[in-house]
């Protein structure tokens, strides 16, 4: 008797993983013939088989405790008392799962963050975002690892594909440099790159010049290192590392070109040879 309820319940298992491949193949295909933005089909189509997997294995667990005469599906008073030892099993972890899930529908309903996006959480781990689920995001680092965070441990989000980011660069130059030299050489930069990337400056605002610009001057603090300088522009988010890798190089051929030395470190320590040795002990 024991032996058939454990085969029947393998069956049962069996159904429900090739009914859930079948319910996500059809999502997917679904989404593919849809004419939505394609990260927002993306983040919803990981969103709803997220939600059917989960689905599928409440069903699943009830399926299995009816034939192990834990809960008859029929009989209302069988599935409170089945509902109640699966409610006792999982309250031990039900603060954080809920916890997750609820953090998971706030993440989702106020559209922080989708599918192949581009995200910092909690200040450590960054990569594109791979897979949204109502528990956990998964995303995808530079070495293609994948990290999957709990949804309830997700305390700060930066993304970088929402819409428009403003490129910030900063160099620092020697003090012995011009600064009227230093920032024409920069005003060359900022040429360059506008008519590089034209079509991919933004404007905040309509009174606003498009484009790369000269922000001036940011910082004299450092006098060992030397002048800070800050050119800025505003570009669309999907371009914006291209870009920013962009300008830091050609900044470095403008200021070459003209002779113009980045700043560094020129503070000397000078060891007598009695701390040399003391050192070496």
């Amino acid at each position: 008797m024991f032996v058939s309820k454990l085969i029947r319940s393998i069956f049962i298992i069996l159904i429900s993983c090739l009914l859930l491949k079948f319910i996500q193949f059809t999502l997917k295909s679904i989404f593919k013939i849809t004419k939505f933005d394609e990260r927002y089909e993306n983040t919803l189509c990981s969103v709803l088989c997220s939600i059917s997997y989960y689905i599928m294995l409440v069903v699943t667990v009830i399926l299995i405790l009816r034939e192990f005469d834990i809960v008859d599906a029929t009989a209302f008073g069988s599935i409170v008392t089945g509902a109640s030892i699966v409610g006792v099993i999982a309250g031990v972890a039900s603060q954080s799962i809920l916890k997750d899930i609820f953090n998971g529908f706030f993440i989702l309903f106020e559209k922080q963050i989708q599918v192949g996006d581009f995200i910092v959480i909690n200040e450590e781990f960054r990569g594109s975002v791979e897979e949204i689920g109502i528990r956990s995001t998964s995303i995808r680092d530079w070495d293609l690892k994948r990290i999957t965070i709990p949804n309830g441990n997700i305390n700060s989000i930066k993304n970088y594909s929402k819409d428009v980011m403003r490129v910030i660069v900063h160099v620092r130059v020697s003090y012995e440099e011009d600064p009227l030299k230093v920032l024409d050489s920069l005003q060359e930069v900022c040429n360059i790159m506008n008519n590089k990337y034209k079509h991919d400056f933004v404007k905040v605002k309509p009174s606003s010049k498009e484009g790369f610009k000269i922000y001036g001057i940011t910082d004299i603090e450092k006098i060992s290192i030397g002048a800070k300088y800050t050119i800025t522009g505003v570009v669309r988010s999907e371009r914006y590392f291209t870009i920013l890798r962009d300008a830091k190089l050609q900044i470095l051929i403008v200021l070459k070109k003209n002779n113009i030395k980045i700043g560094y470190p020129t503070n000397i320590n000078i060891l007598s040879s009695e701390d040399s040795i003391r050192e070496d002990l």
